[in-house]
C-alpha cells in the first residue's frame, strides 16, 4: 500500500537551483547580450560609414560636375594657377557681358567666387571688391597638390607659368577627407574648354 511521503522526504527530493548555477547562469546570459550588443552596433557603425560614404561621393560628384561644367562653358581664361582656376562665363544667354568666375581653395575650404562685370562695353571692368563667394565644401584636403592641370591643344600638360591663350583642357583633382573613413575620398575629372578647342 502507497504512502504519503513526509515532508522531510518532499524536502529532500524538491531540488532547485543552487546560488553557484543561479551566477552561472546569469553570467552566460551577460555575455550572450554584451556579444549580440556588440554585433549590433558594429552593423550600425559599419551602416552609418556606408552612407556616409555614399553621401560623400555624392556630393563630390555634384561638386566636381559643377566646376567641369562652368569650365567648359569658359569664355576667357584669366588666370590659371595649381589651386586656383579664373575665367569668364555667361551666366545667361541674355547676359550682354560675362561674369568672371574663380574657383579656389582656401585652407581646405573649396569656394567659387563670382563678379559681375562694370562698366560699358566693349571693355567692361570687373572690381574684386564687388566679388560673392559661396563656399562648396569644408572637407578638401588637397594641401599641396593641385587642383587644377592644365593642358594645350594636343594633350600636353602646361607648366608654370601658363599660357592663358595655349590652355584648350583642365583636369581637376580633388581630394575629400570622410568623417567616418580614415581614407580620403579622390575625384577627377578633365574639362575641355569650348571656346578655345580647335580640333573640330
Amino acid at each position: 500500500m502507497d504512502r504519503f511521503p513526509t515532508s522531510l522526504e518532499l524536502i529532500k527530493y524538491k531540488k532547485g537551483f543552487s546560488l553557484i548555477e543561479l551566477l552561472i547562469a546569469v553570467a552566460i546570459s551577460a555575455i550572450i547580450v554584451i556579444v549580440v550588443i556588440a554585433v549590433i552596433n558594429l552593423v550600425l557603425t559599419r551602416s552609418k560609414g556606408g552612407f556616409e560614404s555614399f553621401e560623400a561621393q555624392k556630393e563630390a560628384v555634384g561638386i566636381m560636375n559643377r566646376i567641369a561644367k562652368e569650365t567648359r562653358q569658359a569664355a576667357e581664361v584669366v588666370d590659371a594657377q595649381a589651386q586656383s582656376f579664373t575665367f569668364r562665363e555667361y551666366l545667361d544667354v541674355a547676359d550682354i557681358a560675362p561674369y568672371q568666375i574663380r574657383f579656389f581653395l582656401d585652407g581646405e575650404t573649396l569656394k567659387r567666387g563670382q563678379i559681375p562685370p562694370s562698366g560699358a562695353g566693349p571693355t567692361y571692368t570687373y572690381n574684386p571688391a564687388d566679388e560673392t563667394i559661396k563656399i562648396l565644401s569644408l572637407d578638401v584636403i588637397n594641401g599641396a597638390d593641385s587642383i587644377f592641370t592644365y593642358y594645350d591643344q594636343d594633350g600636353n600638360e602646361l607648366s608654370a607659368p601658363v599660357t592663358l591663350a595655349a590652355v584648350t583642357m583642365v583636369e581637376i583633382n580633388l581630394t575629400f577627407q570622410q568623417l567616418s573613413n580614415s581614407n580620403p575620398l579622390r575625384v577627377s575629372t578633365k574639362a575641355q574648354l569650348r571656346f578655345n578647342k580647335n580640333n573640330l
